[in-house]
């Protein structure tokens, strides 16, 4: 498949390239700033503030899927993913591609969820050290809910740099307390590969 990746140099965003070129797909990776990736036949790095409509069309014309690994860092907007995934959308209608896969924190709650005790306490934690990025989580699941699109919401509790294992996502959780970068990597590419969990928000 043609993969557009948004958010691809960062921390994630690199596993999850690496993980779908591993794979024999052909990715176009958006960055914001520094190019950090390893340089693969396969590989298409274009520059894309992801919260600009022309950057992202260009960036996702051609693709079959788009997937966003899109997070709050330094000096970021508080509504940063809601926008971006916002400008996503309207740029995926408008070039014709239906596959979205976002990732997001588990703050982001689902009708039938069975959340760990930890996860309610780190999650409440957020909420009252740093309230907007649980906000803009939720808000930009809330987008991407109504939109008409074969959507997948990925969601876990705090991610790790350790080595890939295997996991398999559930529709309510209890969410791992860690999951390591490249799991979420491969689960989110296992995904896309199935076709599965389309309209859902499976927890790692």
């Amino acid at each position: 498949m043609n993969i557009a990746v948004i958010g691809a140099n960062g921390r994630t965003g690199n596993r999850v390239v690496e993980e779908a070129l591993a794979r024999g797909h052909h990715v176009r990776a958006g960055v914001h700033g520094v190019d950090n990736l390893t340089k693969a036949p396969e590989l298409e790095v274009i520059q894309c503030d992801a919260t600009s409509k022309s950057d992202v069309t260009t960036l996702i014309s051609g693709c079959d899927v788009v997937i966003s690994v899109i997070g709050h860092v330094k000096n970021s907007s508080r509504s940063m993913q809601t926008t971006a995934i916002g400008v996503v959308i309207e740029s995926m209608h408008q070039v014709g591609i239906r596959r979205l896969i976002s990732l997001t924190g588990t703050g982001v709650r689902w009708q039938g969820d069975k959340p760990s005790l930890i996860d309610k306490l780190l999650n409440r934690a957020v909420l009252l050290v740093d309230p907007a990025r649980i906000r803009d989580g939720i808000a930009h699941a809330t987008v991407i809910e109504n939109s008409d699109l074969d959507w997948t919401i990925v969601r876990v509790l705090k991610l790790t740099n350790g080595k890939k294992r295997q996991a398999q996502p559930s529709d309510y959780g209890p969410a791992s307390l860690f999951v390591s970068r490249a799991t979420v990597a491969s689960v989110i590419v296992d995904v896309l590969e199935q076709g599965s969990y389309i309209r859902k928000l499976p927890v790692l």
